[in-house]
């Protein structure tokens, strides 16, 4: 018991500069409030920022523009009407020259679309969060999101983790930082996420603050410097 207070205590002093940042980080999540609660913009940030991308320098500024060309404008206001696109979309390419990652995100948005009228639910935030809360990582491969080009556990982890659910994905940061703070080792990405389960669960933190944590630590941007979106 001594040693989960002082891998509590670890944390803490590890993470103590980025932890009210990552609070912010975990309360949008965990209230379906990242990008002001749209949807679309959470689907997007998730495909884009599936192709191996700086999260912070790159994906961000890209969703934000994205937002600027299509959704503030009205041309884009629900996963209808981003499912109406294609990949090659002039507009969509200025913005990020990368049909792979826009395939993603039109596919994800017509898969959950259809979920949306399938379930009879009111909205697109509907259709994501209850999309994100009854399926599993365990079955990730079976699941019709996960099924998509593109979209592999990290993302749909990610995608999980911003419709509320509190997970946490298996990219090569968190797995490198939570082995070297807190000898959390595991033979694959499945068991990781267990892993992580067991650790938020001892330490008192949330899966989502322990990732959002590590992340704005280990993100080139100014120290001290953070915006939550």
């Amino acid at each position: 018991m001594v040693g989960w207070f002082s891998m509590r205590a670890r944390f803490e002093r590890r993470f103590g500069p980025v932890l009210e940042a990552a609070r912010e980080g975990e309360r949008r999540c965990l209230r379906c409030e990242r990008w002001g609660g749209d949807p679309v913009l959470m689907v997007v940030d998730a495909a884009l920022d599936s192709i191996g991308l700086s999260y912070f320098n790159i994906v961000v500024p890209r969703v934000r523009r994205f937002y600027e060309v299509y959704v503030r404008d009205g041309r884009i206001r629900s996963f209808e009407d981003l499912a109406g696109y294609r990949p090659d979309d002039r507009g969509l390419l200025e913005i990020l020259n990368n049909r792979r990652a826009w395939g993603t995100a039109i596919q994800v948005a017509d898969t959950l679309e259809r979920m949306r009228r399938e379930r009879g639910l009111r909205s697109d935030l509907d259709a994501l969060c209850n999309w994100a809360h009854n399926t599993s990582y365990l079955e990730w491969r079976n699941d019709p999101v996960g099924q998509i080009k593109g979209v592999g556990l990290i993302t749909f982890q990610y995608l999980r983790m911003q419709a509320g659910v509190d997970t946490s994905m298996p990219d090569k940061i968190i797995k490198r930082v939570v082995e070297r703070e807190f000898g959390v080792r595991a033979p694959d990405d499945l068991s990781f996420i267990r892993e992580m389960e067991e650790l938020s669960r001892r330490i008192g933190y949330s899966q989502i603050l322990i990732c959002w944590a590590i992340w704005l630590r280990e993100s080139d941007m100014g120290r001290g410097e953070w915006e939550i979106v």
